[in-house]
Parts: structure tokens; C-alpha cells; sequence
């Protein structure tokens, strides 16, 4: 019984002390690919290209210039946001120097297979510059907390600062699925995912441990039981033939005789 009293205490030990223990959290990330995607050229102002394999940004062979346009959803996620950024990867066979690029926020208004030079929507906040971009380099765009609301639409447009340079640089839209840009969100996991299985993990132990205890109690005493009932001296009498069973017993509990 102390034993059990001793296990049982020691469970409550550690419950209370797992309110004390502030759990580590793991961190998690979310990957998504834009919505819509497309590319803008000044060279063919009402033309629209939201149906190619590639995006561009800076000029192009006749030195004019393009932007690139990203819409994501942004996804809905199970705890507190940590940081979001856009990933977007750009090359070119004939760019030779480094373009100073940035990523600006944009109105939703815009659609992947309307969208023209002339019809763009105005750039709004800068989110990110990167000053000398070059072949097979990747943009990374950090995004500030504040523009970020879970389950909406992010836009964002990506262009050339200037003065501009002759060269431009080339990426793999969604459609050409080549290195496609990412939206990804980091996020830390909900901290019942940590301190849920610590707890199972005390139960289960002080459980099985009280089991134990318990089978350990009952063949020991079933051990004493047997070893007592082998201890016991039978006598029988020899006038009436009673079997006693204590070796304490003198006289016969039946006729009284005397017993040897």
C-alpha cells in the first residue's frame, strides 16, 4: 500500500511540474505556388502574356521594359505566423550585369489573362530590393507580418529600378513549372503538440508501474500462503481418528484424547 501511495505521489510530482515547464516549439512551413502569374512588356503595351511558360523582369531585346506580377493565397494556419517571404529564381543567357530589382505590393483588381502594360495596376508599398540580382541568383522577398492576413489574396509585382540597364532577367512561371515562385509562411506549432504526449507518457508509465507493484503483492503472498500450509503439522488421532491441524493443538477438538 506505501508503494502505491509513493507511485501515485510521484504522478501528481510530475503533472504539477509540467505546468511549470515552458514547452519548445518546433517551427513548420507552408509552401504554396501563385494563384495567377504573368508578365507586362512595354514594347507591346495591350498585349498580354499570362499564359506563358516563363516571367520576366528589366528589358528585354529592345531594351524596353517588363514587370512580373504574383497573386497567392495566403494559407490558413494553426498558430501565430513567424515570418513570410517570396521565393522567386531568375536567369538569363544575356545578362551580363546585375540588376537592382524590388517587389512592391499591388491591388488584387488584376487578372492573369487580362493584364497589360496599360492596364496594370499602380505599385503600392515596397516590400524588398535586392541591388545587384544576377544570373541563376534567387530574390527573396521578406514580407512584413503587417501585410499578412490568413486566407486572403497577396499581390505583388516585381521590377527593374532604374536607370535601367540593357539586360533582363527570366524566371519559370506556373505555367512552365521550372523553379515556379513560392510563397512560404513559417510557423510554430501549437504548444498541446509537445505537452500532450508528456502527460500520456507519466500516465501510462505510473499506470504500468501500479500493475506491477500489484502482481509482485499477490504472488508474494501467495508465496507466504504456500509456504505457511507446508509449515503446518497434521496429526491424527489415534482413538477417533481426527486429523488436527495445528501443531499447537495437544488434545483431540473431537474426543479429547491426548495427542502424541
Amino acid at each position: 500500500m506505501k508503494q502505491q501511495k509513493y507511485i501515485l505521489l510521484g504522478l501528481f510530482v510530475c503533472v504539477m511540474m509540467l505546468g511549470f515547464i515552458n514547452p519548445v516549439k518546433a517551427s513548420l512551413t507552408k509552401e504554396v505556388e501563385p494563384t495567377e502569374d504573368s508578365y507586362v512588356r512595354a514594347y507591346s503595351p495591350i498585349d498580354n502574356y499570362g499564359s506563358s511558360d516563363y516571367i520576366n523582369i528589366g528589358a528585354d531585346l529592345w531594351g524596353y521594359q517588363e514587370e512580373t506580377f504574383l497573386k497567392f493565397l495566403i494559407p490558413t494556419v494553426e498558430t501565430e505566423i513567424v515570418s513570410v517571404s517570396i521565393s522567386t529564381y531568375w536567369y538569363s543567357f544575356l545578362c551580363e550585369t546585375p540588376l537592382s530589382v524590388s517587389a512592391c505590393i499591388v491591388s488584387n483588381s488584376w487578372d492573369e489573362y487580362t493584364i497589360t502594360w496599360n492596364n496594370k495596376p499602380p505599385r503600392g508599398t515596397i516590400l524588398d530590393t535586392d541591388s545587384a540580382l544576377g544570373d541563376g541568383e534567387d530574390f527573396i522577398i521578406d514580407i512584413s507580418l503587417t501585410h499578412i492576413i490568413q486566407g486572403s489574396i497577396l499581390s505583388v509585382c516585381i521590377y527593374e529600378n532604374s536607370p535601367y540597364k540593357p539586360d533582363g532577367l527570366q524566371g519559370g512561371s506556373r505555367e512552365g513549372g521550372y523553379r515556379v515562385p513560392e510563397l512560404k509562411i513559417e510557423y510554430e506549432t501549437p504548444p498541446i503538440m509537445i505537452i500532450a504526449p508528456i502527460i500520456v507518457g507519466v500516465v501510462v508509465v505510473g499506470i504500468v508501474a501500479l500493475v506491477v507493484i500489484s502482481k509482485i503483492k499477490k504472488k508474494k503472498k501467495r508465496r507466504i500462503n504456500l509456504e505457511n500450509a507446508n509449515f503446518v503439522k497434521k496429526v491424527t488421532c489415534s482413538k477417533c481418528g481426527t486429523i488436527q491441524h495445528s501443531i499447537e493443538t495437544k488434545f483431540c477438538s473431537e474426543c479429547g484424547q491426548k495427542l502424541k
